[in-house]
This record gives structure tokens, sequence and C-alpha cells, in this order.
């Protein structure tokens, strides 16, 4: 069974969850750490999604 992730969190969560991304995201790239260009590439679409529905949720 597949479910919608969303509808399992609060705004509040997934604001937190941008939160963290974007930690990950600015420690890889300050520190020149390597990792995989594909999962950097997937870190980066589940943040820009977050705060898509993130600024839609809080409308």
């Amino acid at each position: 069974m597949k479910e919608n992730i969303l509808m399992l969190l609060t705004l509040e969560e997934i604001s937190n969850i941008t939160k963290g991304l974007k930690i990950a995201i600015d420690a890889v790239n300050e520190n020149n750490m390597k990792i995989d260009e594909k999962l950097a590439d997937n870190i980066e679409d589940v943040l820009r999604k977050l705060l898509q529905v993130e600024a839609e949720c809080s409308k």
C-alpha cells in the first residue's frame, strides 16, 4: 500500500524537515563533502517539493 506521506505530517513537521534538509545541503556544500550526485539531486528535489507544500498549506 502506497500512502501519501504528507497526509501523515503536520505543517510544523514539514517545516522542521525543510529546515533539516537546508542544513544538510549547506553542510555538504560548505564542507566540500562528497556525496552521491543522485542523492544530492534527490535531497534538493524533496526540499523543493516540501517548500511548495509548506507555502500552499500556509495560505
